[in-house]
C-alpha cells in the first residue's frame, strides 16, 4: 500500500533536511531533538488522564515522527508507534469535547480534528517502518475516532457544517479531510463523501473570503481558520494532485494581516476576539511564498520569526529559499477592506507610525463585540485609544453581555447606557442585512496623499433610539483626526443620555481645551468641540481581561444636562415637547460630536491650533499649523454654507491651504470656494 504523502515529505526529503539546519530553523531543530531524545530514554507513558492522555499521545507521535523524518533514526519511529498503539487502544478517549457545556449536542470538538491530523501526519511519516497490518489499524482508528464523529456532527447539522464565517468550520473539515486521504485505500466509498463534504467546505469559505483574504473573528482566528484550510489545500495537492493553490484567495492571503497588526508588529489589533498576545503564523506566509511564489508573503514569515521566533515543522516543510523578500513598505499604508467593512490607516510603515483601525460590518458575524464605528489609534508604540479584547470564553461568556463585548467598552457612542442591537442569527456570508438590523455600513470612502476620509452609517446597530448614527472620519496625515458624530433621535418624550466613549491604556488626564492620553513615548489630544458645552467623566475598573497588568482608563463625554426636576425656576414649567414651553428646549434627542484626535511624541505639542465653526446645523473645524490651514466642514443638513473661509454645498468638505496651494476633498457637492476662490 503507497503511502499518503500528506505533506510531501518524501518527495522532497532532501530539501526538508536541508532546511532544517537554516539559521533560522536550526534552533528549532535542536531543541526538538534534544527534548524527545531525553523521552527516549525511558519507557513510554501516557501523560494526562483520559481525553487528555490521548491528545498528548497524539502530540507526541507527530513529534517523534517529524524527528524521524528529519534524522531517519529508527528509535524515533519506534516510539511514535508507541503512542499511537495507546491512542488506537480501545479504553483510549478521544471525547475531549471542552464546548459541551455551551453546545450539548457536540459531536466533536477543535481537537477531535487536532488529534486526527496528528496521528494522520505521523502515521505518513512513520510509514516506512511499519507492516500493512499496522498501517490499516491506524487508519481506521483515525476514521473511527476522528473522521466519523466530525462528519455525523455536520450532517446532523453541527455549524461546522455551514458556518463559513467560523474558524470551527475550516479547523473540522481539515480533520475530516486528513482522515479521508488516509483512507482512500482502505475504506474508498467513506473516504469518497467525506473528501467531497470537507473539500466543498473549504472552496466555500475560500469563496467568501477571496475578494480581500478578509476575516471577521480577528488574526488569530484568521490564521487558525486559513491555516487549516491550507494544511487541507497542501494535502489535496500532496495526495491527489488537486491544487487548490490555485483558488484567487492565496494570491492575496498575504494582504490582509499587515494592516491589522500594530505598526511596529509587536502583535494584533485586539479588535474582534483578538486578545493582547504578540504575533505568530510564519509558516502559513512561507507556505503561501513556496507555493505562489509570494514576495511579500516571503518577507512577512521571515519579518514574524525576526522578531517573535517560534519556528516550527512546517516553516521547514514549507520554506523555499528561492523566493525574494518584498518588504510591506511597498504594499499601501491605507486600505479599505470593504468585504468586511474595515478601515487600516496609517501615517507609514515605520514602526513609530500613527496607526487607525476604524469597524463597521455586522454585529451578526462570529465573535460580535456590539462594536460597531469603534477605533483603535496607536502612535509612536503607544496603544492612546485601544479596546479591551475579549475575556477568557466560559458559558457566561456565551451566554450573556460580558462587559468587554457591551458597547460602553468600547470606543462608541452609547445612548441611554444602552448596548447596540444583538444580532437574531448568525451570518454566514458578508452581506450587511442577511442577518437582521445591526450593522455599521463604510461608504465616503476618499483616499490621497494627504488625507483619509469614510463614513460608518450604524443606524440599524442603534436603530431602537436613534433614527441617524453616522460617524465620519477624517485622517489628516500624518498624526490629526476629525471624528464627527451626527446623531439624530426618534421623537420620544424622554431625555436622551448620549455617551462619546474613548479607552486607553495610557493615562487619561485634564488639558486645556480637553484630555490628554499620556503614554511614555507619545500621546493622544482629545479636544471636544460639539456639542457645546459639553462635559466628561472618567470611568474607573476598566481592565484588559487578557493582560491583568496593563491599565485601561476610559473617558465618557457628554452633552450638559441635568435631572429633569432640578430646573431653573425661571424656566418655563411646561414639558420641552409642549408647545407652551420656552422654545429652547432643556434637552434635546439629537446630538452633534464633533472631536479631534491629535497624536504627538512624549513631550510635544499638537500639530494644529483648533477653531470651531458653526453655522446652522453645519459643524466644522479650523486647523491651523505653521505650514498649512485645513477647514473640514459637515454639512449634512444641506444647502450652502461658509465657515472658516470656506463656501460649499457639499456634505462634507476638506480644504488645506499651503502658501499658494490648495487641494480639496469633498463628498456629494457642486460647489467649492475658498475666499473669492472658486474652485
Amino acid at each position: 500500500m503507497n503511502c499518503p504523502d500528506l505533506w510531501g515529505v518524501w518527495s522532497n526529503l532532501e530539501r526538508i533536511r536541508e532546511n532544517s539546519l537554516r539559521p533560522q530553523f536550526v534552533g528549532w531543530r535542536e531543541e526538538l531533538l534534544t527534548r524527545l531524545e531525553e523521552g527516549l530514554g525511558k519507557a513510554f507513558e501516557p501523560e494526562g488522564e483520559g481525553a487528555q492522555a490521548a491528545q498528548k499521545a497524539c502530540h507526541l507521535a507527530q513529534e517523534m515522527g517529524m524527528a524521524y523524518v528529519l534524522t531517519g533514526e529508527a528509535r524515533y519511529a519506534a516510539r511514535a508507534v508507541e503512542a499511537l498503539e495507546f491512542v488506537k487502544a480501545d479504553g483510549a478517549r478521544w471525547d475531549l469535547i471542552v464546548h459541551n457545556e455551551m453546545y450539548p449536542q457536540d459531536t466533536a470538538d477543535l481537537m477531535t480534528a487536532e488529534n486526527a491530523k496528528a496521528c494522520a501526519s505521523a502515521l505518513s511519516w512513520v510509514w516506512p517502518e511499519l507492516s500493512d497490518e499496522q498501517r490499516k489499524g491506524f487508519i481506521r482508528m483515525i476514521g473511527e475516532r476522528g473522521g466519523k464523529p466530525i462528519y455525523e456532527g455536520a450532517r446532523a447539522g453541527c455549524w461546522w457544517g455551514n458556518a463559513l464565517n467560523s474558524n470551527w468550520t475550516a479547523v473540522l473539515n481539515s480533520g475530516l479531510a486528513f482522515a479521508a486521504l488516509m483512507m482512500q485505500k482502505v475504506e474508498p466509498q467513506t473516504a469518497r463523501e467525506w473528501l467531497w463534504f470537507a473539500r466543498s467546505r473549504c472552496i466555500e469559505m475560500l469563496d467568501l473570503a477571496a475578494q480581500e483574504a478578509a476575516g471577521v473573528e480577528g488574526a488569530g482566528y484568521w490564521l487558525y481558520c486559513f491555516g487549516s484550510l491550507q494544511d487541507v489545500v497542501e494535502a489535496l495537492r500532496n495526495v491527489n494532485g488537486d491544487d487548490l493553490y490555485t483558488h484567487p484567495f492565496w494570491g492575496k492571503a498575504s494582504r490582509f494581516l499587515p494592516y491589522v497588526a500594530l505598526p511596529d508588529f509587536s502583535a494584533w489589533v485586539n479588535y474582534a476576539d483578538t486578545a493582547y498576545k504578540g504575533m505568530g503564523g510564519s509558516s502559513f506566509f512561507h507556505g503561501v511564498a513556496a507555493r505562489k511564489g509570494d514576495p511579500l508573503a516571503q518577507w512577512y514569515g521571515n519579518e514574524i520569526l525576526r522578531r517573535h521566533g517560534g519556528a516550527g515543522w512546517k516553516n521547514v516543510l514549507y520554506y523555499d529559499a528561492g523566493v525574494p523578500e518584498q518588504p510591506v513598505g511597498e504594499e499601501p499604508p491605507c486600505r479599505l477592506f470593504a468585504s468586511i467593512q474595515l478601515a487600516s490607516m496609517r501615517s507609514g510603515w515605520d514602526d513609530d507610525a500613527v496607526f487607525m483601525l476604524f469597524k463597521g460590518g455586522s454585529n451578526a458575524w462570529s465573535h460580535t463585540h456590539l462594536d460597531l464605528n469603534s477605533f483603535f489609534i496607536t502612535g509612536y508604540g503607544e496603544r492612546l485609544a485601544t479596546e479591551p479584547g475579549p475575556e477568557p470564553y466560559s458559558l457566561a461568556y456565551w451566554h450573556s453581555i460580558q462587559p468587554v463585548v457591551s458597547t460602553a467598552h468600547h470606543n462608541c457612542i452609547v445612548v441611554d447606557g444602552a448596548h447596540q442591537r444583538v444580532p437574531p442569527q448568525y451570518a454566514m456570508s458578508f452581506d450587511l442585512e442577511v442577518a437582521g438590523d445591526c450593522y455599521s455600513r463604510l461608504s465616503d470612502h476618499v483616499s490621497n496623499e494627504w488625507l483619509e476620509m469614510i463614513r460608518g452609517d450604524a443606524t440599524t446597530a442603534y436603530g431602537d433610539y436613534l433614527e441617524r448614527a453616522w460617524r465620519d472620519v477624517v485622517y489628516l496625515k500624518p498624526d490629526a483626526f476629525v471624528i464627527f458624530d451626527d446623531l439624530v433621535g426618534h421623537p420620544v418624550r424622554c431625555q436622551r443620555n448620549f455617551e462619546w466613549m474613548l479607552h486607553s491604556e495610557c493615562e487619561l488626564r485634564d488639558i486645556e481645551g480637553g484630555i490628554e492620553a499620556r503614554g511614555e513615548k507619545g500621546s493622544l489630544f482629545i479636544q471636544p468641540l460639539f456639542p457645546q458645552g459639553c462635559e466628561h467623566k472618567y470611568v474607573e475598573g476598566r481592565c484588559i481581561p487578557h493582560a491583568k497588568e496593563k491599565r485601561l482608563s476610559a473617558v465618557s463625554i457628554r452633552p450638559y444636562w441635568h435631572h429633569k426636576w432640578n430646573v431653573n425656576p425661571a424656566k418655563s414649567p411646561y414639558p420641552h415637547w409642549d408647545q407652551r414651553g420656552d422654545g429652547e428646549p432643556l434637552y434635546d434627542n439629537n446630538c452633534q460630536y464633533l472631536v479631534v484626535l491629535q497624536v504627538a511624541r512624549a513631550g510635544e505639542q499638537p500639530r494644529y491650533a483648533l477653531e470651531k465653526l458653526e453655522s446652522g446645523t453645519a459643524k466644522g473645524v479650523k486647523l491651523t499649523s505653521a505650514e498649512e490651514t485645513v477647514v473640514v466642514v459637515f454639512n449634512h443638513g444641506g444647502g450652502q454654507v461658509e465657515m472658516g473661509g470656506v463656501q460649499t454645498d457639499a456634505e462634507k468638505t476638506v480644504v488645506r491651504v499651503r502658501g499658494e496651494e490648495m487641494t480639496w476633498a469633498m463628498v456629494r457637492g457642486e460647489r467649492l470656494a475658498w475666499g473669492k476662490r472658486l474652485v
